[in-house]
């Protein structure tokens, strides 16, 4: 059993890395299936979006749903597959070869794709208090790394949204605590 688990009625903030902390969110094209997808599963799957951020090789969520493992892992799936489709469109061999070499011998074996580490190690947040630190983690990831002066201005995250901004990449679910 994970040491981490998502199984009370919580949101939770969630870190999904690349194998081998690959840079591979660098390029809109590469991102563009990470935002449909959150969308997807708002939409269809009952995800609460209440933050996110996407790094060059990770993502950070704030979310909650009935069943958050299974839309994580659905999530991965589709994800990883439309992602490697463009790399592989984009003739992006060493990237992929990369990618290859940093998956799981089983994986590589039967032949499946990997772009994702596994697991998403989610933590539970229980108080307002709680929120606001990860949020505040959350949205100056891009900052802290030299991307952008303000959090609000990079463009894949929540905190335009949190800033009140009109035009934001995606809307957020509100948390009542």
């Amino acid at each position: 059993m994970t040491r981490y688990r998502a199984d009370e009625n919580l949101p939770y903030f969630c870190t999904i890395t690349i194998l081998d902390w690959t840079p591979i969110f660098i390029e809109a094209r590469y991102i563009d299936p990470l935002i449909e997808s959150l969308t997807y599963c708002r939409d269809k799957k009952g995800l609460q979006l209440f933050a996110f951020v996407v790094m060059p090789n990770h993502i950070h969520l704030i979310a909650a749903a009935p069943d958050l493992h299974a839309l994580i892992r659905d999530f991965k799936r589709f994800t990883s597959r439309s992602i490697h489709d463009r790399l592989v469109a984009d003739g992006r061999s060493s990237t992929l070869a990369w990618l290859e070499r940093a998956a799981q011998p089983a994986r590589s074996e039967q032949g499946q794709f990997s772009l994702w580490q596994d697991g998403f190690h989610p933590h539970a947040i229980s108080t307002r208090p709680l929120f606001e630190q990860k949020l505040r983690y959350l949205h100056d990831n891009p900052t802290r790394k030299g991307l952008v002066a303000k959090p609000e201005d990079w463009w894949y995250s929540s905190a335009s949204w949190y800033a009140g901004r009109p035009d934001v990449c995606l809307p957020m679910d509100l948390l009542e605590m």
